[in-house]
């Protein structure tokens, strides 16, 4: 008996649309001269290919992968680049969190605080686009620290000439 072979052409496998949800992501973003947490929905169709939902969300640049120590506390910062971050999964599940302190300053009041838990996990707990440049953020940053007992690794993806991803605020604070 011979093997029953079945040639399907390439486009058959690759569905366009997708029933899969659009796509929420936690954000940094600069409003007022503050960074802030958001929660966007890029405007990326899902399209069904490879056994999985697939997003374009931008043109990025060269990957950076960081091994952060544990125990750092960063303080305050602004995005180098406008970015995806994500930790590494690592054995004790490092994590690490960001807000935007509140308070005053230079007479204007800050937004409320927001506080986000990035760590290996769901698409919700584990992935962050900072786009809280310092142009943008001129009057405060972020607050950042990696609390963990282990260190943390972090993936960092650039986009291309500091392009955010086309999308919608849901709301503020971190998509939950």
């Amino acid at each position: 008996m011979r093997p029953h072979i079945a040639l399907v052409p390439l486009a058959a496998c690759l569905a366009v649309g997708s029933s899969a949800p659009p796509l929420n992501m936690t954000a940094l973003s600069s409003r007022n001269g503050y960074s802030v947490l958001e929660c966007w929905q890029l405007s990326s169709t899902p399209v069904d290919a490879m056994l999985a939902a697939n997003y374009a969300v931008g043109n990025t640049a060269v990957a950076t992968w960081s091994r952060i120590e544990p125990r750092i506390t960063v303080g305050e910062a602004r995005a180098p680049h406008v970015q995806i971050t994500a930790p590494a999964p690592t054995p004790d599940g490092s994590s690490a969190s960001v807000c935007a302190p509140a308070g005053l300053s230079g007479g204007r009041r800050r937004p409320d605080t927001k506080v986000a838990y990035v760590m290996p996990g769901t698409l919700r707990s584990s992935v962050l686009i900072a786009a809280d440049l310092r142009a943008a953020s001129t009057v405060a940053g972020h607050f950042t620290e990696f609390p963990s007992d282990e260190p943390t690794l972090l993936v960092q993806i650039p986009f291309v000439g500091e392009m955010v991803p086309a999308h919608t605020v849901l709301h503020d604070g971190p998509c939950i």
